[in-house]
C-alpha cells in the first residue's frame, strides 16, 4: 500500500495526516516497521519522530480526562460541598380568657403541631386562640374574641443549623411570611374599646435581631406598624377598622459558620385580641343570627350559639388578629414553595484533609502509571 502524501515539511519530506494516524495504528499493532521499510532511511526516521509524538500526546489527553474524572468523583463522593445539619423544634401556645381562663401548650413536636383554646360564658363572652405550623414553612397564629375577653396565640420555631464543612461557611434563609388582618368590628355600635396585633421575629442564637415586623390595631382606628409587610393598608369600614397585608418574600443573611461551628434561629410569632365591650341580650329569631367577623355576634344560651327556636341571644363587638395559613393542613406548601430552609455557601473552596488525601493517591496513581509507560 502506498501513502498518500498531502504536505511538505521543512525538510522538503512530504508527510499526511491521515497517514500519521495510520502508522500510530500499526505501530501500536506491530506493523509499522513493516510499512516503512521500503522508504528512504530520512524519511522512516521523520515519520518514527511523529507517530512518538502523536503517542505521546495522545497519553496526555488520556492523563487530563483521567484528571477529570477523579475530580468529578471526589465532587460526587461531596468532599467539597458544604454540608450543614437541621434540627427544628416547633412549639404552639397560647391562652384564651372570658369569664375563664384555657391555657394550651407548649405543644411541641419536630415535623407538625397544633394546639388551641375556645371558651364562652353565660353572659355572650367569648374568646378563642390556636396555633399550627409544620417543618416545611407553613404556620398560622389565630386569636379572637367578643365582649369582654382577652386571648394570644404564639407559634415558635427553632431551627439549629450545624457546619459540617471543613471550611468556613455563609448561610442564608429564605422563608415566606404569610398575609393576614387585624379587624375591630362594632356592628351593634355597644359601648366599650378593644385591640389586636401581631410580633413576628427571628433571631439568632436567641439575640441577634434578624428580622421582625409588628402592627397594632384600637378600636379608634389608631395603628402603630413597624416594618410593614407588603401591600399593607389600614381601612375604614364603618363601623371598625381593618389592617390587612400581602404576602412577603424574605431572604435572610445569617452570618458566618466556621467548621464544626453550629447556631440556632429562632422564629416567634404571637398574635393577640382583648376587648371590654358591653354585651346586649337579645331575643333569638328562627335559628338566630349567629354572626362570624364582620357582623353582629348573636350567642344564644337556649341552642349553642346559633339561637335555636326562641332564647336569648347576645350582641357585642368582635376583635381578630391572625397571620399565616389559614388551611391548617401539614402538608401544605408556601406560595412559590419558598419552604423554610437555610443554605449555606464554602468561603474558600480548600478541601479537607480527607479529600487531598484522596487527591493525592489519585496523583500519584497516576504518576507512577506515566513513569512505566516511559
Amino acid at each position: 500500500m502506498e501513502p498518500r502524501l498531502n504536505h511538505e515539511n521543512a525538510d522538503g519530506i512530504c508527510v499526511s495526516h491521515n497517514f500519521t494516524h495510520m502508522s500510530y495504528g500499526l505501530l501500536r499493532q506491530g506493523g509499522f516497521a513493516s510499512v516503512i521499510s521500503g522508504l528512504p532511511a530520512r524519511v522512516r526516521d521523520l515519520l518514527v519522530k511523529v507517530s512518538e509524538n502523536i503517542k505521546l500526546a495522545k497519553e496526555a489527553i488520556t492523563m487530563n480526562n483521567t484528571m477529570r474524572i477523579l475530580v468529578a468523583s471526589l465532587l460526587a463522593m461531596g468532599a467539597f460541598a458544604a454540608t450543614s445539619a437541621q434540627a427544628d423544634v416547633l412549639t404552639a401556645s397560647g391562652s384564651a380568657t372570658a369569664g375563664t381562663t384555657s391555657v394550651f401548650g407548649p405543644t411541641t413536636g419536630s415535623s407538625f403541631v397544633n394546639d388551641g383554646s375556645n371558651v364562652n360564658d353565660a353572659t355572650g363572652n367569648m374568646a378563642s386562640a390556636y396555633a399550627w405550623g409544620n417543618d416545611h414553612g407553613t404556620y398560622r397564629a389565630d386569636s379572637s374574641g367578643q365582649g369582654t375577653f382577652d386571648s394570644t396565640a404564639t407559634f415558635h420555631r427553632t431551627l439549629q443549623v450545624i457546619n459540617g464543612n471543613a471550611a468556613a461557611t455563609q448561610y442564608s434563609l429564605n422563608f415566606f411570611i404569610y398575609y393576614g388582618y387585624l379587624s375591630i368590628e362594632n356592628w351593634a355600635g355597644v359601648s366599650g374599646s378593644g385591640a389586636t396585633g401581631y410580633d413576628l421575629s427571628i433571631k439568632r442564637n436567641g439575640s441577634t435581631s434578624l428580622f421582625g415586623s409588628s402592627a397594632h390595631l384600637d378600636s379608634l382606628g389608631g395603628l402603630t406598624v413597624i416594618n410593614a409587610l407588603n401591600g399593607a393598608q389600614l381601612q375604614d369600614t364603618g363601623s371598625g377598622y381593618s389592617y390587612n397585608w400581602n404576602g412577603t418574600y424574605v431572604t435572610l443573611d445569617l452570618g458566618v459558620l466556621g467548621a464544626g461551628e453550629s447556631m440556632n434561629i429562632d422564629f416567634d410569632l404571637v398574635t393577640t385580641a382583648s376587648g371590654s365591650y358591653a354585651v346586649q341580650s337579645t331575643p333569638c329569631g328562627y335559628y338566630g343570627e349567629y354572626g362570624y367577623g364582620d357582623v353582629p355576634s348573636l350567642m344564644s344560651d337556649a341552642y349553642g350559639g346559633y339561637g335555636g327556636y326562641g332564647g336569648t341571644c347576645y350582641q357585642t363587638a368582635h376583635v381578630n388578629g391572625a397571620l399565616g395559613d389559614p388551611s391548617n393542613l401539614s402538608s401544605t406548601l408556601p406560595p412559590g414553595g419558598v419552604n423554610f430552609v437555610v443554605t449555606g455557601s464554602p468561603l474558600n473552596s480548600v478541601p479537607a484533609p480527607g479529600s487531598l488525601s484522596l487527591l493525592g493517591v489519585g496523583l500519584g496513581a497516576m504518576t507512577l502509571a506515566r513513569r512505566r509507560r516511559r
